[in-house]
């Protein structure tokens, strides 16, 4: 009995105590915790794409498409104040609007509010995308029906200019509508330049004549309008996209005016005064039409024909005391078609290959009177074929591509078949959400524009003429690049550079002397021309990220061969802060003075000045109104300067107009929605310019 007892006993205080522990369990099971914050990720990057989900603050703030990406701070991108859109090392990027081709004014159009999302690729391999190297494409809400009228305008004082474009969007089902309109206007006196002219001259006994020739200008009379309008319908869904546009526009200078004082040094010529003025005008019409089609067993067709016919008129006087005055007219037809049809194939895990057959034709009649008197004719035709194959293997991504381009080039009397290989190469790797380094290689080549082929020799000044080339033949050319991202989180980012190009069998400006002046002629093959440039960018968020700075530096290197033979390198740099305050943003930017070359045909090294500009700016759900308030310790119309050094001839010249002056700029965006909104954002704009033949 007092065993059972016992037992009993012990049962009941182990039972007390397994209370005791499960009581003890469940209140640490109840207690509270600390506040735990998820934060959703607002950029990550891959082998392929690197994507990026803009903030309603940012949304709020933007005014463009273009303005979204400042506001976002993509370290692999860099956005000028004027809204054009390069990659890090200067290349141009390709943009889209849910998989369809937009151009500088569709992203004005926008309604910003709709922006989901925005993919930067390299090299994608969507077939959307048509294979171009550098692409940013813009993910939109989608809606049922309605539409959006859109109105932006941009004014700048103190140098004159206003921006007018409106946009209205209707949408039913798949459709969708729209309808553009553009005005710009410009109008100055504050145009010209310091310009001293070395002269060389072999006289007909041996020696050599030496003087400058110093001319500036005293007034001057800058007027100028652009007008168009365009019509865009759009098919969407899944299987079809379609795209057809039509635009037409209006461009016109009638008065580019200036007039001013000329001194030779020595005396080789009294002094005198000049005048000169220029006007021209052009007028085009464009269809661009855009077509996909996904079709069974993981393939696609892309169909992108474009057409445009362009009329240019363009005339010009020079007067100087003691010479005869020069006059010169010209007028140029342009009719300009393209087309490319593309056909993919998804092979899945193993790749996807895309191949494609490209036509291109030109032709240019132009009428030259004045100092040269002709009409002429040229043509330039290009069929391509090529194929792309890209692959993802894990966290790698490749693409290679090849192709071969067949050209005709008729002008006068002349033709020419020339044919080039290209060769793409890229290869990217992403270590994780967070790294990513790549890197491509191109090879191409690019037919002349048929006004450098004119024979004609224009008188310019009584001491410069310039002609054309009719042999010339395509220049080759060499890319490589280098890149390396980093999105640690939401709040820093940073992305190093590097690139060089290089252009062989190229075609350049060569200066030949006579005894009574300078002929500038076209002459093939000259020296090779390199450039490169590398650096670092980078962004840093604080404050719930309300507090923004960023900021790149580079240095480029320049290598401009014979005729010219020199060598330039410079280091530039920008930086920015920027502040939200609730429905107010502010930013002050400093951009370093800066130098680059003026293309690879001469041998201009251009500096420009440093800029530094405050942004004041409010926005609520339809208003987006800002004020740019730029240079306000620089009140002198002196901007960039540019030199070129030559066998016979050199040139110093200092440029007066209103980009490095003291300015206020006022923008505002109006948008006003109705229905259930839109489907797609695609709006229309101008693509492409007038071309002409006449040689310049």
């Amino acid at each position: 009995m007092k065993h059972r007892i016992l037992i009993l006993t012990i049962c009941f205080i182990t039972t007390l105590v397994a209370v005791a522990q499960s009581e003890t369990s469940d209140t640490i099971k109840t207690q509270k915790l600390n506040e735990v914050l998820v934060e959703a990720r607002m950029q990550r990057t891959d082998a392929e794409k690197t994507t990026f989900i803009p903030t309603p603050r940012q949304k709020n703030a933007s005014q463009s498409g273009a303005d979204l990406l400042d506001q976002m701070s993509i370290p692999q991108l860099k956005v000028s104040l004027d809204g054009n859109i390069e990659t890090n090392s200067g290349k141009q990027v390709a943009v889209f609007i849910d998989y369809i081709p937009a151009s500088e004014n569709d992203l004005k159009a926008m309604r910003m509010s709709d922006v989901r999302r925005v993919e930067y690729y390299e090299y994608p391999s969507d077939p959307r995308l048509q294979g171009n190297q550098f692409v940013v494409n813009y993910i939109m809400a989608k809606y049922e029906y309605g539409g959006y009228i859109k109105g932006f305008n941009h004014t700048n004082l103190l140098h004159f200019s206003e921006q007018l474009l409106a946009n209205v969007r209707l949408q039913y089902k798949d459709m969708t509508y729209d309808v553009m309109g553009y005005g710009w206007g410009h109008n100055s006196k504050h145009y010209g330049s310091e310009l001293v002219e070395t002269y060389r001259l072999p006289q007909d006994d041996g020696s050599m004549k030496f003087f400058d020739r110093y001319s500036n200008t005293t007034s001057s009379k800058e007027r100028q309008q652009q007008y168009f309008a365009a019509f865009k319908a759009t098919y969407n869904t899944d299987k079809v996209q379609a795209s057809t546009q039509i635009n037409g526009s209006i461009n016109r200078k009638p008065h580019s005016d200036r007039s001013g004082e000329v001194i030779y040094s020595p005396a080789a010529f009294p002094a005198s005064e000049y005048s000169s003025t220029l006007n021209n005008k052009s007028e085009f019409l464009s269809y661009n039409g855009y077509y996909f089609f996904a079709l069974p067993k993981s393939n696609s067709v892309t169909f992108t024909p474009s057409y445009m016919f362009s009329h240019t008129e363009q005339n010009s006087s020079y007067i100087e005391n003691g010479f005869a005055p020069i006059f010169n007219g010209a007028s140029d037809n342009t009719n300009q078609l393209k087309a490319d049809l593309k056909f993919n194939h998804d092979f899945g895990k193993y790749g996807n290959l895309l191949g494609f057959v490209r036509g291109s034709y030109e032709y240019n009649r132009t009428r030259y009177t004045g100092t040269a008197s002709s009409l002429d004719r040229a043509k330039s035709s290009r069929i391509g074929i090529g194929a792309t194959y890209n692959v993802s293997l894990g966290n790698f991504y490749g693409t290679t591509g090849f192709g071969w381009d067949w050209d005709k080039l008729q002008f006068a009397h002349i033709t020419d078949k020339p044919s080039s290989p290209w060769f793409d190469l890229s290869l990217q790797y992403g270590f994780n959400n967070k790294h990513s380094v790549s890197g491509t290689f191109h090879y191409s080549s690019w037919p002349p524009s048929p006004s450098y082929k004119s024979e004609n020799i224009i008188q310019s000044t009584p001491l410069m003429q310039y002609t054309g080339n009719p042999n010339l033949v395509p220049s080759k050319s060499y890319d490589v690049d280098f890149r390396y991202t980093w999105l640690p989180d939401n709040n820093y980012s940073f992305s190093a550079f590097a690139w060089a190009w290089i252009v062989g069998d190229r075609y350049a400006y060569d200066y030949e002397a006579a005894s009574t002046g300078i002929l500038r002629t076209i002459k093939q093959p000259m020296g090779s021309f390199a450039q490169g440039k590398y650096g670092v960018s980078g962004t840093l968020k604080f404050l719930d990220r309300t507090l923004v700075f960023s900021g790149q530096i580079g240095q480029i290197l320049n290598h401009n061969g014979a005729p010219y033979n020199v060598n330039h390198s410079y280091i530039d740099w920008y930086a920015r802060a920027r502040y939200y305050l609730n429905d107010w943003t502010f930013t002050l930017t400093y951009i370093s003075d800066n130098a680059s070359a003026d293309g690879c045909m001469n041998g201009i090294w251009y500096r420009g000045k440093s800029d530094w500009y405050v942004t004041v700016g409010w926005a609520n759900s339809d208003w987006n109104v800002r004020a740019d308030l730029i240079n306000f310790s620089r009140w002198n119309w002196r901007s960039g300067r540019q030199e070129m050094r030559s066998k016979y001839y050199d040139t110093v010249q200092q440029f007066y107009d209103g980009q490095s002056h003291a300015l206020i700029q006022l923008s505002a965006t109006y948008t006003f929605g109705f229905g259930k909104n839109v489907k797609r954002d695609n709006e229309p704009g101008v693509s492409g310019s007038a071309s002409s033949g006449i040689l310049q």
